[in-house]
């Protein structure tokens, strides 16, 4: 569960951002309604409405729950019941208004999340949490608001490090609920195993950016054990939830709201990081040492990260799934001697199933739409992947001989378990669920008569059931108020391994068809996925280290049970979920959609005086609607400028763009007859509007899209004083007359590439770009229509040479034309980069060049035709993943990139064109030109970058920065460049 969207420490974007908006996981072309409740707004599409009560119900006694022990956040709360993701998540954010979104789907495949007695009640605690925590504005920050309203810089909180901001919602999710993650194994297992090993993350450490094991969820872990260890030891014993409310208080009234540990000091009478180096000391005091989970053990993988789900294809050989860092998640074929070799690329970690031909059945997710994810089977035979079923929303498959493929079958609230056939055609439903019921793993005996699975009911009763593959009758084996999960069955058809948290740790547990349990003496690092040889000779699992989940085999004789007496644990399910009463109206976005925030604008006006104004930004709930807007007026009262953007995402397909501008800009100063006296300024007004409409297509493994927009530009001039405008008509009669500009642009792009956890790069894969635009003035369309196409494509190939991550190939080539009409020119030289935007309004950064060349001025040479191309090695340095103390800065990892760039620009010196009947060669604009002596003269260079990926002002989101050394090597004399220059740059250079 993330725990905002957007926030991002200083570096604050615009509430607007496209980006943000098109990658979004909501549908807002669905057909939405909205039930109200005392504090919430409930938002479901048509269908969900079972869902949404559900919801309303779960936010008011969350919202009861966590008043009782904090200060409750200002106004209603919209939240957001959506089923347009195949997975299970929420986030929340506090501005412009105070949101939350919650996906339906139950956490049937992260073990983390299944200790619920109720996944919508589990998922809106722990972002109500949030939500409770960042409204709070104290102080300064208070005063701030009220005079500019909830703007995405003014909440403190949200400058929090979200290993605190996640730690509270964890903390509370399982202090308020019957479940949550404090109440499972897996946090204190990870915290546990690091300590064993001597690899206990410090405090600096546990970035939610971090590119080391467990990567995001180093965050969630340490911080939530982190977060209970203060509530119990530095709270008052008889309300431990109070400590916390007051330091939320302490550290939404920092001035500086980085200084955490004085509100620390203020609240448990210690620092955050005196505290954790304490509790640190004590998890590793008590860890104890590390021993493999069976008498011989033997490891099998190497790399780090993750390893999951072995499956054996024959007595000697496995197939898991797995991510190290360096590579895109993939199937892996895997050897009892160690020797490992990659299969295909995965879409998940997901379970690979040996059909009897040969072939791997698997599940994987992918978008349908650029809103929708879904999950179906595939299987993938001699390298060749097909997709056998289509939008079935079907995960963790498992086969029979004879092909039959039992899956659970995902749907809002709920998982059922559904029988296809082996070309994917649906059969049947096997155990039909209820609400809030899930079935989950379920696994084909080796004779194909029976089935084992695990069964979550409504309250967090888990049940090891056997289903009868013919009748369906089914037999409750094993019964606990803990996760149970992992069934495989022995080779025999006689008993099922499985994982239960019986004691609150993962144990590796056996029973029989009759009935009785017992327990397998495993390590502390635990076993999972256990899997018994066909054979019966060897059983293969996943075991935690440090590192990450490692998979290793052991002699079936190993495997020592203990006979556990089976208790019969007070039933806590409930016979229904509570629901909201109240009746849905048609969703509106009206109140959502109104401005709650402004920025001052102070910007000097192209003549006389100072412009003032403002600028905001705002989107309804479902982001259907988006805008910005902007405006100043001189303080002379004159010449006023404003910008609007608008969206509307409210179709399936195009995404449609409107944008309105005024700009008054100067042209040259007007002086008196003579004199050098400044009298007044010759200003261009410019007018622009456009409309625009964009398709877009995201997959996992590539995104294309493709843009259509026209436009007009009305242009005119005017004199500030004004005065001075007639007499300059009347020399100069063009400037009393209004142009239009009207022009139609065309775009489109498409991309495969990868981007593997620790990576310094993209890799592997090509980004091809084109776009093209026609613009023609009205008043003599013949004359100054303008043509112009401008591509650019990129390719990367990794190399596998020692490192941290792949060394990296990069070569990128672009290219451009416009006809002799051209009235802007393509320009070549200068770093190319990204904008980065510290606050609404100030963006620093070189930018994106389209034809850039490195230690030459911008525009060094302008055309009408040009060509640019860069080949960049790139390796990696180092993997630091730490930051300085608490203070808001993270160093990710950092590489050297060594580069040769070129570019050239050249303009047509005769076009023939045909005047009156004859043909008539006429000279290109050369005022868009540069001088003759350079054009068609190439200049280059070559340098070298050390790239730093790191968050300023932050812990979490590690931006790039790039310091380079650039060496102009070809026509350094023919546009004066110095002989070396130095740079600083922002992102990627392409």
């Amino acid at each position: 569960m993330s725990t905002l969207q957007g926030a991002c420490g200083i570096a604050i974007v615009l509430l607007v951002s496209v980006a943000a908006a098109s990658n979004a996981q909501l549908a807002p072309y669905h057909k939405w309604r909205t039930l109200d409740t005392p504090h919430f707004h409930v938002h479901v599409p048509i269908g969900l409405e079972r869902e949404g009560r559900v919801a309303g119900a779960a936010g008011e006694r969350a919202y009861e729950q966590l008043a009782r022990e904090l200060k409750p956040p200002r106004g209603m709360i919209d939240l957001v019941v959506a089923d347009d993701a195949d997975y299970s998540n929420g986030n929340a954010t506090p501005f412009p208004s105070n949101r939350i979104v919650v996906y339906a789907v139950p956490p049937v495949e992260s073990r983390s999340l299944r200790l619920n007695e109720d996944w919508l009640g589990i998922v809106i605690t722990h972002e109500l949490a949030h939500i409770f925590h960042l409204d709070r504005a104290s102080g300064v920050w208070n005063v701030a608001q009220h005079v500019f309203g909830r703007a995405p810089g003014l909440f403190p909180n949200l400058y929090g490090p979200s290993w605190l901001t996640e730690g509270i919602a964890v903390y509370y999710e399982s202090r308020l609920t019957q479940g949550g993650r404090l109440k499972d194994s897996e946090h204190a297992l990870l915290a546990r195993t690091s300590a064993m090993e001597h690899q206990f993350p410090r405090i600096d450490q546990l970035s939610l950016g971090t590119p080391q094991f467990p990567g995001g969820v180093r965050a969630y872990a340490y911080g939530s054990l982190f977060v209970d260890y203060l509530a119990r030891t530095h709270g008052d014993t008889s309300a431990a939830c109070c400590v916390l409310d007051r330091f939320i208080s302490a550290q939404s009234k920092s001035i500086i709201p980085f200084t955490l540990n004085r509100a620390a000091k203020r609240t448990f009478g210690t620092s955050l990081s005196d505290a954790f180096d304490t509790w640190r000391a004590s998890i590793e005091a008590t860890a104890g040492e590390l021993s493999p989970p069976l008498l011989g053990w033997q490891q099998l993988t190497a790399h780090p990260y993750y390893a999951t789900d072995p499956r054996w294809l024959t007595d000697s050989t496995l197939v898991y799934a797995a991510v190290d860092g360096r590579s895109t998640i993939a199937a892996y074929r895997l050897s009892l001697d160690g020797t490992r070799r990659r299969i295909a690329r995965r879409n998940g970690l997901v379970a690979n199933i040996p059909l009897a031909d040969g072939a791997l059945l698997y599940a994987q997710i992918d978008y349908t739409s650029r809103s929708e994810v879904r999950s179906d089977l595939y299987v993938e035979r001699n390298g060749t992947a097909r997709r056998i079923t289509h939008g079935m929303r079907l995960v963790q498959p498992d086969a029979r001989t004879n092909g039959d493929i039992i899956a659970v079958q995902l749907a809002p609230g709920r998982s059922s378990l559904v029988l296809i056939d082996r070309n994917g055609r649906f059969l049947s439903t096997l155990a039909n669920a209820g609400p809030d019921e899930t079935w989950s793993e379920p696994r084909w005996s080796p004779s194909g008569s029976r089935i084992a699975a695990i069964r979550r009911a409504h309250g967090g009763m888990f049940s090891l059931v056997l289903i009868d593959a013919e009748t369906g009758a089914q037999t409750e084996l094993d019964r606990l108020a803990a996760v149970l999960s992992a069934p495989s069955w022995s080779p025999d058809d006689r008993s099922v391994l499985y994982l239960s948290d019986r004691d609150g740790s993962p144990r590796l547990t056996l029973a029989n068809l009759t009935g009785r349990v017992g327990e397998v003496s495993t390590g502390p690092g635990g076993l999972f996925a256990a899997e018994v040889s066909p054979a019966n000779r060897s059983i293969a699992g996943v075991t935690l280290r440090a590192d990450g989940y490692h998979i290793g085999v052991a002699p079936a004789s190993s495997v020592n049970v203990s006979t556990v007496p089976r208790s019969s644990p007070v039933d806590s399910s409930s016979a229904q979920q509570s629901l909201a009463p109240g009746e849905y109206h048609t969703y509106s976005a009206w109140r959502s959609l109104l401005p709650r925030y402004w920025f001052p604008v102070i910007e000097a006006a192209p003549s006389r005086g100072t412009r003032l104004g403002a600028t905001t930004s705002g989107r309804d709930v479902l982001a259907r609607h988006l805008y910005s807007a902007y405006a100043a007026v001189p303080t002379t009262g004159s010449y006023p400028v404003g910008s609007l953007f608008y969206r509307f995402s409210g179709f399936r397909k195009p995404l449609v763009d409107v944008e309105l501008s005024q700009d008054y800009t100067s042209e040259f100063s007007l002086v008196s007859g003579g004199t050098a006296d400044t009298v007044g300024t010759l200003l261009r007004r410019a007018q622009n509007a456009s409309l625009a409409t964009s398709w877009v297509r995201p997959r996992v493994r590539t995104f294309s899209s493709a843009s259509a927009g026209i436009g007009v530009e009305r242009r005119e001039f005017a004199t500030d004083p004004g005065e001075f405008l007639k007499q300059l008509a009347f020399t100069t009669p063009a400037l009393a007359n209004t142009y239009y500009y009207p022009r139609a642009v065309l775009s489109a792009q498409w991309s495969n590439l990868q981007r593997p956890a620790s990576s310094i790069s993209a890799e592997d894969g090509v980004s091809i770009a084109v776009t093209g635009r026609e613009r023609f003035r009205t008043d003599s369309a013949r004359a100054t229509q303008s043509t112009s196409i401008v591509g650019t494509v990129a390719g990367f190939k990794s190399l596998d040479l020692p490192g941290f991550a792949h060394h990296v190939l990069a070569l990128r080539v672009a290219g451009g034309v416009a006809d002799r009409r051209a009235v802007n020119a393509l320009e070549v030289g200068g770093t190319s980069g990204n904008t980065f935007e510290l606050l609404a309004g100030y963006a620093v950064g070189e930018g994106r060049r389209t034809f850039g060349v490195r230690g030459f001025p911008t525009a060094s040479i302008q055309g009408t035709r040009a060509a640019a191309a860069s080949l960049e090695y790139r390796a990696p340095l180092a993997l630091a993943g730490r930051g300085w103390g608490l203070l808001p800065f993270y160093l990710g990892r950092s590489s050297l990139t060594a580069f040769a760039d070129a570019g050239v620009a050249t303009c047509g010196s005769r076009v023939a064109e045909m005047i009156n009947g004859q043909q008539v060669l006429r000279r290109a604009r050369y005022d868009v030109c540069s001088p003759s002596p350079r054009l068609g003269r190439t200049i280059a260079s070559v340098g070298g970058e050390l790239g730093v990926a790191a968050a300023v002002l932050d812990w979490d989101f590690p931006q790039q920065f790039r310091l380079g050394i650039a060496l102009p090597v070809v026509g350094r004399a023919l546009v004066g460049a110095r002989p070396a220059s130095v740079y600083v740059a922002y992102g990627q250079s392409f």
